[in-house]
């Protein structure tokens, strides 16, 4: 049977934008652009934004269906009928939302620059709802988000206000921003900006807007808190740090569980396939899929699921909420197999696809820049891309250059007692090993070939470094920085970037302890002879793996190298190269895997089961996503930006790139100094709570700062000027820009 095509949605997603219908008599009318971002709580609506790859100008799209709080549920039901119709015009290929008022996913909030203001009322009062103060009726709204903003009308009185926050009151002729002496520069404009949009959109432009902040005359305050009928300017409680503030603190994902949906029998039905960790391959592309990530579900669609699976996905994730009793504003998803995005892509612990930003990581990775004409893209990018996985490090596209300059200093942390850290100098000969019971401190300059150039401090952790140790070098490593502004890279045994290994020029070891008293077990791997490096693992059957070689030191002054079936034939040579004359006079023993001596099993401590695999992809290249930090308290709040761009880096705070093996902590100039001394908190506080299987221990986190960013930095950016900061605007050029509007009325 062929889909129903709704009129309204004839021409719907040619282009890059939004496009936003509302529900009137079960039909989707357009909404007028002049109200964007302005929603009656008693309507549903459609949104749809159409987004377009700058390379391949091949557009995708996502449908929200919006529900306001007093919506009727044969409106919510039609809502849902007219995406399906929506969704069939653009051949199931978008992604689809739900989303209820007050509880919107970051990405809907993104889509309105300005925010989003929700208005009494519905359908029947029309659009033409202009000037709701003529009878003398007065509103007050408070704003709340930086990045992502709600406008929500609250009672109208001081005890509705604090002063961590911006207040917009309506008087008709006359808009009054409130701006809270705790607010910050962003979200002072926000309220600015909000306040021109209810003067355009009530008011058809002719109100005045009067900001009244700090720098007011006491005129001013008390002009404001007449209008508004009660309190003044002294009485205005404190900010709440109980408040969300628009942005939330990532809850901590205790449950992620898969089920597979399916009619087979006629009938509906919902199994549990497994809970986290989770691979790509539970997948079935004949089926469809639940993901509940406690958080929110998402409805997967595989690509040769039956019409009906594909057209009662929404449904069945309604059924799925109403049998587990999760509130009925949960955020639900629909995603269609080959389209998924990068947020649920994170939730397995395997997934792979060779998509456009593999194909930039990998041109990185390779040391081209996006500029440079000569590099030519590989036949195969998932066989680069397993290649630097499996035997490059970690972080393979954080490469500043190519490691071809010598170390500066190391200075190595050890300590006797958790109170005592000695902190000493390391005269670096090529060969010295960094141990696991320290930290280290490594400086380095980086040069590109593209002319950039600047300073890289790794602190590097060993694997059985104590607490204090980690927290002396972390804080040393970070006075550094600051004071030579330059990169920090804070990195954990076995778990090093590719850059870190290249300065070593293959020459680097790192055992657990400096003096072993039992048989030692080194993986040695690499892509070059300038990334080679031998790392100690526990000396026990079950870290071999059949895609690497591995070197096994006895006290009996042996040395067995083992070469995996996997393992290349560079691998062997730089282990024979470097572990035959381990003992000045012991004996050296090749063995093939599967062909062991039984010596060589008791060392250790029996045969037992290992990685057999020669082709693994290691952990999945997930899509770069950025998060609005901030301290409130004792608490981390972190904020998504979805389809970010340079301009969402917030210079009063600190922003987190997550992009994958590493964590950029970009710092803005006006963050405060104890956000300074807490970005490594953040951090892990982000990396615990969100839902792959990252640890603290095995991702990189990379600290810059505004004004100094790196190439590996900006190019997961759509786009980077490096004059903008010079250019942003001001809370004081705003001001103005009011005044001179408020001059034509």
């Amino acid at each position: 049977m062929e889909p129903v095509i709704n009129k309204a949605f004839v021409n719907a997603g040619q282009k890059p934008g939004v496009e936003i219908w509302r529900i009137e008599d079960f039909e989707p009318v357009p909404y007028p652009a002049k109200y964007y971002g302005k929603f009656y709580e008693g309507d549903s609506y459609i949104i749809l934004k159409t987004t377009e790859d700058p390379k391949s100008q091949k557009l995708s799209w996502d449908i929200h269906f919006w529900l306001g709080a007093e919506t009727t549920t044969d409106e919510a039901g039609a809502a849902a009928i007219c995406t399906v119709q929506l969704d069939d015009q653009l051949d199931g290929a978008p992604v689809q939302h739900r989303e209820v008022q007050d509880h919107e996913s970051q990405l809907f909030l993104s889509y309105f620059k300005n925010g989003v203001r929700y208005e009494k009322g519905g359908v029947a009062t029309g659009f033409e709802h202009v000037d709701v103060n003529a009878a003398g009726e007065k509103r007050l709204f408070q704003v709340k988000g930086k990045r992502n903003v709600r406008v929500r009308q609250v009672a109208l009185s001081i005890t509705s206000m604090n002063r961590g926050d911006c207040f917009i009151l309506d008087a008709g002729e006359e808009i009054l921003v409130y701006v809270g002496e705790q607010a910050k520069r962003l979200e002072r404009l926000k309220a600015i900006y909000a306040a021109n949009e209810i003067r355009d959109q009530d008011h058809h432009g002719r109100s005045k807007v009067n900001i009244i902040d700090n720098f007011s005359s006491d005129f001013a305050k008390e002009h404001f808190f007449t209008t508004l009928g009660s309190g003044s300017a002294d009485e205005v409680p404190d900010e709440s740090t109980d408040e969300e503030d628009g942005a939330f603190e990532t809850a901590d994902i205790k449950a992620v569980t898969l089920y597979k949906v399916s009619d087979a029998s006629g009938s509906l039905e919902i199994e549990k396939i497994s809970e986290k960790p989770l691979r790509q391959e539970m997948l079935s592309t004949d089926d469809s899929f639940i993901l509940d990530t406690d958080s929110g579900i998402y409805v997967w669609v595989g690509r040769n699921s039956t019409q009906k699976e594909k057209t009662s996905a929404m449904k069945a994730a309604e059924h799925f909420l109403e049998t587990n009793s999760y509130p009925t504003w949960t955020q639900v998803h629909r995603v269609v197999e080959d389209g998924e995005p990068a947020p649920f892509k994170q939730y397995f612990s395997t997934w792979h696809d060779q998509g456009v930003y593999h194909k930039r990581l990998v041109r990185t990775a390779l040391g081209y820049s996006t500029d440079d004409s000569d590099y030519e893209e590989p036949e195969d990018v998932d066989s680069v891309v397993q290649n630097l996985k499996k035997s490059g490090g970690r972080a393979i596209a954080f490469m500043p250059d190519f490691g071809e300059r010598d170390i500066e200093h190391i200075i190595k942390f050890s300590s006797e007692s958790e109170d005592d850290v000695v902190r000493s100098i390391v005269y670096y000969e090529g060969t010295t090993p960094l141990i696991g019971q320290y930290a280290y401190i490594i400086t380095y300059k980086y040069s590109a070939k593209s002319g950039e150039s600047g300073k890289l401090i790794y602190v590097w952790e060993g694997a059985k470094a104590s607490d204090a140790v980690k927290e002396r070098s972390f804080n040393d490593g970070l006075a550094m920085a600051q004071e030579e502004n330059a990169i920090l890279v804070r990195t954990g045994q076995s778990h090093e970037p590719r850059h870190f290994l290249k300065i070593f020029k293959g020459k680097l070891i790192t055992p657990f302890t400096e003096e072993p008293k039992s048989a030692q077990l080194f993986r040695v791997r690499g892509t070059d002879a300038t990334d080679v490096h031998a790392t100690e693992v526990n000396c026990d059957a079950s870290s071999l793996a059949s895609g690497d070689v591995f070197a096994l030191i006895t006290l009996d002054h042996k040395v067995y190298i083992w070469v995996g079936q996997g393992a290349s034939d560079f691998e062997k040579s730089s282990a024979n190269e470097r572990f035959a004359h381990y003992w000045p006079h012991g004996k050296t023993e090749v063995i093939e895997e599967g062909s062991e001596p039984a010596e060589f099993w008791e060392e250790l401590h029996g045969e037992g089961e290992y990685d057999r695999s020669v082709n693994d992809l290691g952990a999945p290249l997930l899509e770069p996503r950025l998060f609005h930090c901030q301290l409130v308290a004792w608490r981390t709040k972190v904020e998504e930006v979805r389809e970010f761009e340079q301009s969402d880096l917030d210079v009063d705070d600190v922003m987190l790139l997550d992009a994958g093996d590493e964590i950029y902590m970009w710092v803005g100039s006006g963050a405060s100094v104890e956000e300074n001394a807490k970005i490594l908190q953040m951090a892990r506080k982000y990396i615990k709570q969100e839902p792959t299987d990252r640890t603290v221990d095995t991702v990189s986190v990379i600290r810059i700062v505004q004004g100094n960013e790196p190439r590996v930095f900006t190019r997961m950016f759509p786009s980077w000027d490096n004059d903008y900061w010079k250019s942003i605007i001001s809370y004081d050029d705003v001001k103005a820009q009011v005044k001179k509007h408020n001059a034509t009325l």
